[in-house]
């Protein structure tokens, strides 16, 4: 008896908990706390970022330069992480109206959102305030611009452009080659970047070498791993187009990972993993550890791709190192190369219902996107660039020899990840398709035939669920 009345004690415990715990989760998603503000703001915005540490202070200090020169718009910053794979607390936030009035979302999430109506369309806020959206975009580098538009509106405004990626190479291991006699006087000019694909290859066979242990053979040297760009789906999107191949056709929302030079481009990085071994290669990268231990510093990996990041590693382990930058080399007739364009993007989430924190919001993302002041600030500049072409960041930064290069990869640049509603979908396949291919699973062809197949029937399963199939 005494035992049933425990189990019945418990079980309206239980019930009692659970009952509180939906009530606190209604409360939390339902509840907009009033919009007080010590500085007697008459309009306060909330903004969801996803920086931390120093970056995290340098957006505020931002913030709080928007906030002195907007005497009436407070803000007030959240720290929220953001994944490209998921974000479900914005989600939760969005379906229970709490969201807040800005959010930072990544370029590659802008379609998804856009499609699944989370994001509020800028095009009449805009004119509302007086701005030509047409005239607006051309104040923008092309890609920056084309990541934040889908079915015709504006969703976002790209806030910094991750320039993906520069070519480096390493003059002193290729000098130090020369010099010992391990590549023939004048067969490569270290001074000199390759610029076409077989260029790039002629110098790769220069400098690898390889040596006979007597257990096996081992690579000492190498000139370049072309599926390490940053991971196998940025690898395949930059050699991709390099070769001149296209990953979507937007006109016809069809998935084109399977283009005819897409697997030509993989094919030739499987050329390296079969000519060199892809086991060998890979025993070679992982007997190196942390930054200063990289390969490139070291003369293991004499050719590398770079984020503008890259600088500080090199500037912090490497002061001395000689080293060239170029754009990354091509097919030979291919218009432009294969550097492409990412970042963050500033976006108003859907149901703000206040047309007066609407328009806070807007001008907050346009000060901070498309002004002289917001474009300055330390947190883009110090990893990445300004999207807004007339900032005065690059008036300096066309003063340094080495962020000019990365300056005029911007400026040239002419693509931008896919705008497609299921870009991390996407690019996981390309891990795959890549990944699978390289180490001699799969044809380069089959492998991105499956990549194309799979991501099409998501694409044709969202666009189903959303009402907006093509």
């Amino acid at each position: 008896m005494r035992n049933a009345l425990l189990s019945t004690g418990l079980k309206v415990k239980t019930a009692a908990m659970i009952l509180v715990g939906v009530a606190v989760l209604g409360f939390l998603l339902f509840y907009r706390s009033p919009d007080l503000s010590a500085e007697g703001k008459k309009t306060v915005i909330r903004l969801w970022h996803p920086w931390g540490g120093t970056m995290m202070e340098a957006f505020k200090s931002g913030a709080d330069r928007f906030a002195a020169s907007h005497p009436e718009i407070g803000c007030k910053l959240l720290y929220v992480p953001n994944d490209i794979a998921s974000s479900q607390k914005f989600y939760t936030a969005v379906i229970g109206n709490c969201a807040p009035e800005v959010m930072f979302v990544d370029g590659t999430q802008v379609a998804e959102w856009a499609e699944k109506k989370l994001l509020t369309p800028l095009d009449d806020l805009l004119v509302e305030a007086g701005i030509d959206p047409k005239k607006l975009e051309k104040e923008f580098f092309p890609p920056c611009w084309r990541q934040c538009v889908y079915r015709g509106k504006i969703y976002a405004i790209t806030f910094c452009a991750d320039v993906n990626f520069c070519f480096f190479w390493n003059k002193d291991a290729l000098r130090k080659a020369i010099d010992d006699g391990q590549i023939p006087p004048g067969t490569i000019d270290p001074e000199r970047a390759p610029r076409t694909i077989a260029e790039l290859d002629r110098y790769n066979a220069a400098v690898t070498r390889v040596r006979n242990t007597g257990a096996g053979e081992q690579i000492e040297r190498i000139g370049l791993v072309p599926w390490g760009v940053y991971g196998s789906a940025n690898s395949i999107f930059t050699w991709g187009w390099a070769f001149g191949g296209e990953f979507f056709d937007d006109q016809r929302f069809r998935i084109t990972a399977n283009d005819p030079k897409i697997v030509a481009a993989l094919d030739w990085m499987c050329q390296y993993a079969r000519k060199y071994n892809y086991e060998h290669i890979a025993t070679l990268q992982s007997t190196f550890g942390a930054a200063e231990q990289s390969p490139f510093i070291l003369g293991k990996q004499v050719m590398q791709l770079f984020h503008v990041s890259g600088l500080k590693d090199l500037d912090k382990y490497a002061p001395n190192l000689r080293y060239g930058m170029a754009p990354i080399p091509r097919v030979e007739g291919v218009n432009g190369d294969g550097s492409w364009v990412g970042g963050w993007t500033l976006a108003i989430p859907s149901g703000v219902p206040d047309v007066e924190k609407r328009r806070a919001a807007l001008k907050f993302i346009l000060w901070s996107c498309a002004s002289p002041e917001g474009t300055s600030l330390e947190i883009r500049t110090s990893q990445n660039f300004p999207a807004w072409k007339d900032s005065p960041f690059f008036q300096e930064a066309a003063k340094d020899p080495r962020l000019s290069v990365y300056m005029r990869i911007l400026e040239n640049c002419r693509h931008q990840r896919p705008v497609m509603p299921v870009q991390a979908f996407y690019m996981d396949q390309l891990n795959r398709a890549v990944d699978r291919a390289v180490r001699g699973e799969k044809t380069p062809k089959e492998a991105l035939d499956e990549a194309t197949r799979k991501t099409q029937e998501r694409l044709d399963e969202l666009l189903a669920e959303s009402g907006g199939a093509r």
